[in-house]
Order: C-alpha cells, then structure tokens, then sequence
C-alpha cells in the first residue's frame, strides 16, 4: 500500500486560482479545504504523507503509523 501526498490547492498549477468549471478543481476544493486528519483532529498540510481510511477520510501517514504500532505493542 503506498502513501499520497496532500496537494497544494494554492498553487495555480494544482487548482484554479480563479473561478472556473473544471471538475477536477471543485473535487480537489472540496477534499482539501479545512481537510482535517481522522486520527488526530490536526489540519491535512500540502505536502504531507497520507492514506485514505475506510471511510474516505484522510489520516497522516505518521498517525496511522503510530496507530499500527500501538495496537502491534498491546
């Protein structure tokens, strides 16, 4: 299973800057904006690791990692 990387939404090269009809743009603003991680509740940042939990929610990777070696250790 490999890792993405949070976009920059920001960046004109990733996302529209101006208004526009791009379907992909209104996807990537929709899922990026205020995008929170499912395990710690910190913001999803551009350039950070992450995975998509089972219910579509992105998790850092470090969170889900950490996650994973807690339940390795009980």
């Amino acid at each position: 299973m490999g890792y993405a990387i949070v976009p920059n939404i920001k960046d004109e090269a990733v996302v529209c800057q101006q208004p526009c009809q791009h379907k992909d743009c209104a996807a990537n603003r929709a899922m990026w904006t205020d995008a929170k991680c499912a395990i710690c509740g910190l913001p999803m940042l551009p350039g950070q690791t992450f995975y998509f939990d089972d219910n579509g929610k992105p998790e850092h990777a470090s969170c889900l990692y950490d996650k994973v070696n807690k339940l390795k250790e009980e």
